[in-house]
């Protein structure tokens, strides 16, 4: 049985011009959003998955990656040819050369309880040029986990020493205390609310984000393809052992 029909059916139909101006609206606003990418059957098949993985690990924050999420079926759409030539034809456009492989880090975070506070909050850049989220369960109250983006505050850099340097200037008390007082004085921090089954396009490699916290007793859930790291073949992320 084929699956994700209208998700491959609406990639499949861009234009050179509709992946310009996807581009366009990432570089000028920072994020692009497809509406419904899911089908309801195919997200309400992701709920359950969702609901039965916090169960089974005690009502706790869990992460899995591709191979652990596999019942999810999300690996027949991101394996298509589909999406595949889509993110072979945004990274293009974007940045000027074909990407330096098509290889998928997946991973799907389900954020509950108490644990969750350590999953939120935490400004960062991603190692991966080109990030796509989709939303499987998103909070109706409280505390949303709402998406956080500092939209392209950096180029890529010329090495992994210097991607690493960013990182770790980034990753310190200090930074992070400012970066969250921005928030509240409104300063160049964009609050996306997400909606379960849209599509999200961002380069998470230059942007700074995070997601608000989410109360103990609601879930979100979101899953996460990256794509495109420019320093795959980087001598000291090997010594060092980063993914």
């Amino acid at each position: 049985m084929s699956r994700f029909l209208k998700a491959k059916s609406w990639l499949s139909t861009l234009s050179d011009s509709d992946i310009g101006s996807i581009v366009s609206q990432i570089n000028t606003e920072g994020i692009y959003s497809a509406p419904e990418f899911l089908s309801k059957d195919e997200l309400l098949h992701m709920q359950e998955f969702v609901s039965a993985a916090i169960e089974k690990a005690g009502n706790k924050t869990v992460s899995l990656k591709k191979d652990e999420a596999s019942d999810t079926r999300l690996n027949e759409l991101v394996d298509s040819s589909e999406f595949s030539d889509f993110i072979f034809r945004l990274y293009s456009t974007g940045f000027g050369t074909p990407p330096p492989n098509l290889d998928c880090y997946q991973i799907l975070r389900c954020l509950t309880g108490e644990s969750a506070a350590a999953h939120s909050w935490k400004f960062h850049y991603d190692s991966y040029m080109i990030t796509a989220l989709v939303p499987i369960v998103v909070p109706s109250k409280g505390m949303r986990g709402d998406f956080l983006i500092i939209p392209n505050t950096r180029h890529m850099r010329s090495s992994y020493a210097l991607n690493l340097l960013d990182k770790v200037l980034l990753d310190n008390a200090l930074t992070q205390k400012m970066l969250r007082r921005r928030i509240s004085d409104g300063q160049r921090v964009k609050r996306i609310s997400l909606t379960p089954g849209n599509l999200y396009l961002f380069w998470g490699y230059r942007s700074i984000h995070t997601n608000e916290a989410v109360d103990d007793e609601m879930v979100r859930a979101t899953v996460l393809f990256h794509y495109a790291d420019p320093h795959t073949g980087s001598f000291l992320k090997r010594q060092l052992g980063r993914a």
